[in-house]
């Protein structure tokens, strides 16, 4: 960690995904920036990895298992923090698997809507009133397949689209309220989910800087759209240049 604890003691932050990859990334270094983070994921054992390493870091944590397709324990989430408010949510979470449209099955396809699409709509609107409270800011991580045709991911290229319109218009609707949302598209990362996943390999030899992006940068840009005050709507692409080249 950067060793700038404290410069944000009274702040409190949500990161649903916390338990793995880019959002346990994004709950340490915001510990280590002083704010009280609270996480969020289906697998409590993950979520108590992360609150250990950030207690090792002299941070505050505090674990909420919850699955973001869950309206109603989102409900409870709400319940919890609405006397405090949230400066910060950061929605990590999400899922996909490789498969041909003509593979996908109803279930395979609802599946995937449900955790990346219905998922980020859930967790922003249960915790709006919470957000408004302190005039929060949202960022919302959408795999980068939302840019251009996605063979093989139509379910999660479908909604990672619907994502990045769903943050551009509560950007409109939500501004009068002092509330930010953005997206970051972030392209192959080295995270454990994408390490062993089907062409990998071969999409990494694609991306004109030469390798996988680190959790470090990902989160550094995470970090950037959700503290600036002045930005929303907006979408920040993290992938080494590969939406140039495909």
């Amino acid at each position: 960690m950067s060793g700038m604890a404290n410069v944000a003691s009274d702040k409190l932050a949500v990161v649903a995904g916390a338990g793995s990859g880019i959002g346990q990334g994004c709950a340490l270094r915001l510990a280590d920036l002083g704010y009280r983070v609270v996480l969020v994921g289906r697998t409590e054992a993950k979520l108590a990895e992360t609150e250990a390493r950030i207690a090792e870091g002299g941070g505050r944590a505090e674990i909420f298992a919850c699955d973001v397709r869950n309206w109603e324990r989102l409900g409870e989430l709400q319940a919890l923090l609405a006397d405090r408010g949230v400066d910060l949510l950061i929605n990590c979470a999400g899922g996909q698997f490789y498969a041909k449209a003509m593979d996908i099955s109803r279930n395979g396809w609802q599946a995937v809507i449900d955790t990346n699409l219905s998922g980020s709509f859930f967790i922003c609107r249960q915790l709006y009133p919470a957000l408004k409270l302190r005039g929060g800011s949202v960022v919302l991580v959408v795999a980068n397949l939302w840019q251009r045709a996605a063979p093989g991911m139509a379910h999660s290229g479908a909604a990672r689209a619907g994502v990045v319109n769903l943050a551009r218009t509560l950007a409109i609707e939500w501004a009068p309220d002092r509330i930010r949302v953005n997206a970051v598209s972030p392209g192959v990362t080295d995270t454990p989910a994408l390490r062993n996943y089907p062409h990998q390999e071969e999409t990494t030899k694609r991306v004109p800087l030469g390798r996988m992006a680190t959790v470090d940068e990902v989160a550094d840009a995470i970090l950037f759209m959700g503290l600036s005050q002045y930005i929303t709507g907006e979408v920040l692409t993290i992938d080494g240049g590969l939406q140039l080249v495909s």
